[in-house]
């Protein structure tokens, strides 16, 4: 497995165990992802149960089809102990010092073949700060590394200005668009689809260092 540290100038690739631990440092703060955990369970499901009206507006959430804290709390704990060859989403905590201020997951899995990524950010305060490009290429290295994908998309909903600038600032392209949904907790929208290309992931997260070099 492999992980990216970002240190002041530097990113490092080091091969960490089993387990993938991506992360960025800078003087001020790390940036980091990694597997939603138990102790994340609350603010993941408080942010979903907790969004306004006009937050379900602009990411088009079904929200008669939000499941309950419960379901939420049991799907989250069966995924934690599921094989990567079993899961149909998968979540990554997006993380800043350690703690888990957002998220993205996967679904749609086709393990050795494909995944549908989405992001959120759960703490207003920390949006527009220029971590999400960061933590979101960490995750679709570690997406692309842990299923060990060909392919990602991500599918923005038309009008939500904030995930398609920040795709179109990574770089990636706009292949497509379509009225549907991004996934089963999505109204009926018109969806922007990027293609989500491991190597422009990568290349943004190098080109925020001086220099690279790979641990064994």
């Amino acid at each position: 497995m492999v992980a990216g540290i970002f240190s002041g100038s530097e990113i490092r690739l080091q091969k960490i165990g089993g387990e993938i631990d991506f992360a960025i440092s800078s003087k001020l703060m790390d940036l980091s992802v990694r597997p939603l955990a138990a102790e994340d369970f609350d603010a993941f499901i408080n942010y979903w149960l907790g969004l306004s009206q006009a937050e379900i507006e602009r990411l088009g959430v079904a929200i008669d089809s939000l499941p309950s804290a419960a379901r939420m709390r049991s799907d989250l704990e069966a995924m934690l102990v599921a094989p990567n060859d079993g899961v149909r989403s998968f979540v990554l905590a997006w993380c800043i010092n350690g703690e888990a201020i957002g998220h993205a997951s996967l679904k749609d899995i086709v393990p050795g073949d494909f995944g549908s990524i989405h992001l959120h950010m759960w703490r207003p305060e920390l949006r527009g700060k220029g971590h999400g490009p960061r933590l979101f290429c960490l995750a679709a290295v570690d997406f692309y590394e842990r299923f060990e994908l060909r392919r990602i998309i991500c599918e923005p909903k038309a009008d939500n200005p904030a995930p398609n600038r920040l795709l179109q600032t990574i770089g990636f392209p706009l292949i497509s668009k379509r009225i549907g949904r991004s996934s089963e907790l999505s109204v009926i929208c018109k969806l922007n689809r990027y293609e989500i290309m491991r190597e422009l992931a990568e290349n943004f997260l190098l080109t925020h260092g001086s220099h690279i070099r790979v641990d064994s």
